[in-house]
């Protein structure tokens, strides 16, 4: 009997952890997300996230609204100034005015960034220059030109 005790807590303290250790890296509550694009024009992002819903979560989206799928989407981009021009069951776009640097001259400069989910697939374009990163939390650093004259 004295061992039932400490056995029955590690099966309960295991029930508790597995179920949160086999959660995908990609997924922010009900939302899955697939693919980040990120596109630069200047200091200027164009940001593209390809999702998918939970099951039943299209319905209650579609009946209440979808302020809480853009906040879900705004915290795994970790834009703090990232403003949502489409939000739709399974894409959004976002603007971000001051995602990189300019340091005149047509030079800009893109920080390294860090997600708040793992995409599967990160595509990021800027006149010059692109990457792509698989199974990615981030991004890193690099500088462009502008296309303006």
């Amino acid at each position: 009997m004295r061992w039932s005790h400490p056995v029955l807590l590690v099966l309960l303290l295991a029930g508790l952890a597995f179920p949160v250790l086999a959660a995908e890296g990609n997924r922010m509550g009900y939302v899955s997300f697939h693919e980040v694009r990120i596109r630069l024009l200047d200091e200027r992002a164009r940001i593209e996230v390809d999702y998918t819903l939970d099951p039943g979560m299209s319905l209650i989206i579609l009946f209440f609204g979808s302020a809480d799928l853009q906040r879900k989407i705004e915290r795994s981009l970790k834009f703090p100034s990232a403003k949502a021009e489409e939000v739709g069951l399974s894409h959004a776009v976002f603007t971000v005015d001051h995602a990189a640097e300019d340091y005149g001259d047509r030079a800009y400069w893109f920080p390294a960034h860090s997600f708040g989910v793992t995409f599967p697939l990160v595509e990021v374009k800027a006149p010059g220059y692109s990457q792509s990163f698989t199974t990615a939390r981030g991004t890193t650093e690099f500088g462009y030109f502008g296309d303006r004259p």
